[in-house]
């Protein structure tokens, strides 16, 4: 089962949300790769970020989740159609959706491929995901100091799976296209806060003295930065769906 973001369902939207031009042409490049009416699972639909909108322009989404406070987020927005359900055990009927959405979801299953083979069984035409290149950004050298820090005290912080960035590494996609470049200010102090409230997944598993001796080193660091730059390259890739499947299969 996926890691549930109970425990952050208050403060995600604060701290996963894109400014509003970049989400927007992450909505039409969504909204264009998909027929009018088609038929969409959100897989781990959070708090209803791709779903809304989605719904909003005639899409039929059914959003799965395992966390029911993120969902009740999603709810309250007026996202319907949702099912709190493991990704791994999807309550659908084989090939019930003409595509599947996952974005930033597969690194929080143990059990990937077997997350894989549900997408690709309840899948008629494509599993589509968003992507994120961050290496030249000050986001990722942020989180690189943090997981040097953790490695030097004897804990390897990482995801318990590949993601969907890394699986086109696994499985070349049969499509990837640039939607948009995110450039604009980080404010350092606000990141660092957020990391030793620990809101990103990845730090949940940190033992307590480790998180807060690399906290520690992180803000002695950045002592006196205000501000770093968010560079960041976001792309649409697909799969189709009996790719996605054979994959599940048969890795090799």
């Amino acid at each position: 089962m996926a890691k549930s973001f109970d425990r952050i369902a208050d403060k995600f939207d604060e701290t996963r949300s894109l400014p509003e031009e970049t989400m927007s042409a992450v909505v039409d490049a969504l909204e264009w790769a998909m027929p009018q009416g088609a038929t969409v699972l959100d897989a781990g639909v959070g708090t209803g970020r791709f779903a809304l909108p989605l719904q909003n322009r005639g899409f039929e989404v059914v959003g799965a989740d395992v966390s029911t406070r993120m969902m009740a987020k999603a709810a309250a927005k007026g996202v319907r159609d949702l099912f709190r359900s493991d990704v791994c055990a999807l309550p659908f009927k084989d090939q019930a959706f003409d595509y599947t959405l996952s974005v930033h979801l597969i690194h929080l299953v143990p059990q990937w491929r077997c997350a894989l083979a549900e997408i690709g069984r309840v899948t008629r035409n494509e599993l589509i995901s968003v992507i994120t290149d961050r290496r030249n950004s000050a986001t990722e050298e942020i989180r690189t100091v943090y997981r040097g820090s953790c490695g030097r005290m004897g804990f390897e912080v990482k995801h318990v799976a590949p993601g969907e960035r890394e699986l086109p590494e696994l499985l070349p996609p049969d499509s990837k296209s640039k939607l948009a470049v995110r450039k604009e200010p980080l404010d350092v102090r606000k990141l660092l806060d957020h990391y030793e409230t620990r809101t990103l997944s990845e730090h949940w598993d940190v033992p307590e003295d480790i998180h807060r001796r690399a906290v520690a080193e992180l803000r002695e660091r950045y002592k006196g930065v205000d501000e770093l730059s968010i560079n960041e390259e976001l792309f649409l890739i697909k799969w189709r769906a009996d790719r996605v499947r054979e994959f599940a299969r048969n890795p090799g």
